[in-house]
């Protein structure tokens, strides 16, 4: 089993997430992660056949994992259950997520949402190497 580093694959979720419009795929042989992304000016030379059926896998967005919107709401109904309202307004719209970073830092608990986001995040991640045959290194 190829092992892909944790850091650079979850770099390559985010990317592949709107409004980013980006794509990363993982070779199964080696654990590499290849990137395409015009918006952050990444030329790499991708492989000649990184669109073969089977040959590379496409690394997921955020929302894909249940990583957007779904986390957030998650960690509202634990943390924050009398703010399911806001919060849902608050995403609305670009600079949503940033929003709801404020809010919970007024309401103390911006560490206590990076620390679940970043749990879920490395489960996520994990669980999706499993699944295609990888393994996630730290």
């Amino acid at each position: 089993m190829a092992s892909v580093d944790a850091d650079a694959l979850e770099n390559a979720m985010i990317l592949a997430d709107p409004p980013h419009a980006g794509r990363a795929w993982v070779c199964p042989a080696t654990g590499a992660i290849h990137l395409r992304a015009d918006m952050v000016g990444s030329h790499e030379a991708l492989p000649d056949d990184i669109h073969e059926a089977g040959r590379y896998i496409p690394v997921p967005g955020a929302a894909r994992l249940g990583l957007g919107r779904a986390l957030v709401f998650d960690f509202v109904r634990r943390h924050m259950p009398g703010d399911e309202a806001e919060v849902r307004a608050l995403l609305r719209g670009p600079g949503g997520f940033e929003r709801f970073a404020k809010l919970a830092q007024a309401r103390g608990l911006l560490a206590s949402w990076h620390a679940f986001r970043q749990e879920r995040t490395a489960a996520a991640l994990r669980a999706w190497c499993e699944e295609n045959g990888l393994v996630l290194r730290a």
